[in-house]
């Protein structure tokens, strides 16, 4: 994994709060949150499937990477990339999904 579509959306810099100040929302949770809740919670039913982590492994996996490559994030945010890290490195998408996935939800945010 080269991790390029992982560090241009760190490089980024749209957290949270920063993006809720911009507009004006005051609700502290991103309206993603939940989205990446559920997609925690089918990970942990689908572990039997090949390169899914187990509940436990994900959740060893998020603590080691968000102690240290991504320390500097904000939680939720360090939660979701070190999801993307994790599925990226098990093979389970590859980084031309994740790029293309991210190109759809920004075209989506910026058509409204």
């Amino acid at each position: 994994m080269d991790g390029a579509a992982l560090r241009a959306l760190i490089d980024r810099d749209q957290v949270w709060p920063r993006v809720a100040a911009k507009y004006g929302v005051e609700n502290p949770v991103p309206p993603w949150k939940t989205s990446l809740d559920g997609l925690c919670d089918a990970l942990d039913r689908a572990d039997c499937e090949t390169g899914v982590p187990t509940f436990t492994e994900r959740r060893d996996e998020e603590d080691a990477l968000v102690a240290t490559t991504y320390a500097d994030l904000p939680y939720p945010e360090n939660q979701l990339v070190a999801l993307a890290h994790s599925l990226l490195e098990r093979g389970v998408i590859s980084e031309a999904d994740l790029r293309q996935r991210m190109a759809a939800v920004r075209a989506r945010l910026e058509a409204t």
